[in-house]
């Protein structure tokens, strides 16, 4: 393996950790509270004061910015973790039940993953109203099914193999088999993919901030650092791995 390749993956751990906790400490570097409102002050220029100018309420900018990170950070990682664990959960059951089962559970997948992540979403904040909480309701709604597919395939390959074969003539039950051998060795690729799609859930985030629903403001700039940070971790993990091996 090549020895650069797990110095990228550190360096890109370091960067991604240190963007975090410049947005998880907004309260205590942000200036002022972003949802105080002044119209006295209202679209000030860039000064000493307000670093990127005031809003047409007067509220500043930049410390706007700070904490419509943090809390876009918050709800991507609650999105991909609820919809991970739901994913991984079901589409090991699909990968390792019986023909019966796997049939059915691949039809409700398939059906999901039938329609657009944004339609179903939008569609469920227009019956249940439009919050932080059914933003990310609506989105975990949608997302696990990408999850449970791939945990799907890799279960179904890994329940064939020679190892998995003796730990059945061991006398290892199937929810053993399961959790202590199959699961170790998918993991692997689907925390790259969890990774990789940080990035997606953040822009699906921003993408229902421009129509009104979710945090506001969070720049291009900062969404377009994030996303690439979080997609070279993903690679650099891939390489480190070597999960195509």
């Amino acid at each position: 393996m090549n020895r650069q390749k797990p110095y990228t993956l550190y360096a890109m751990l370091v960067l991604a950790a240190l963007w975090i906790v410049f947005f998880l400490c907004a309260p205590y570097i942000a200036p002022f509270d972003p949802e105080t409102t002044s119209i006295a002050d209202r679209l000030q220029d860039i000064s000493s004061t307000h670093l990127l100018g005031t809003d047409q309420l007067g509220r500043d900018v930049w410390s706007r910015i700070l904490y419509g990170g943090k809390a876009s950070l918050g709800i991507a990682f609650t999105i991909i973790g609820i919809s991970g664990a739901i994913g991984i959960a079901i589409g090991g059951l699909a990968g390792f039940s019986t023909p019966r089962v796997d049939r059915w559970l691949s039809r409700l997948i398939d059906l999901v993953l039938g329609f657009p992540n944004m339609v179903i979403a939008i569609a469920f904040i227009g019956i249940m109203g439009p919050s932080i909480t059914n933003v990310i309701i609506s989105l975990c709604i949608t997302k696990w099914a990408e999850y449970a597919r791939i945990t799907r395939g890799l279960v179904q390959i890994e329940r064939h193999a020679e190892y998995i074969t003796f730990a059945r003539m061991s006398g290892a039950s199937n929810l053993r088999i399961l959790w202590r051998y199959i699961l170790p060795n998918v993991l692997p690729p689907l925390v790259i993919v969890i990774i990789q799609h940080l990035g997606d859930a953040i822009i699906l985030v921003a993408s229902f901030s421009l129509i009104g629903i979710g945090v506001q403001p969070y720049p291009g700039l900062a969404i377009f650092i994030t996303v690439v940070l979080f997609n070279y971790i993903g690679d650099a993990l891939r390489d480190a791995l070597d999960v195509s091996r």
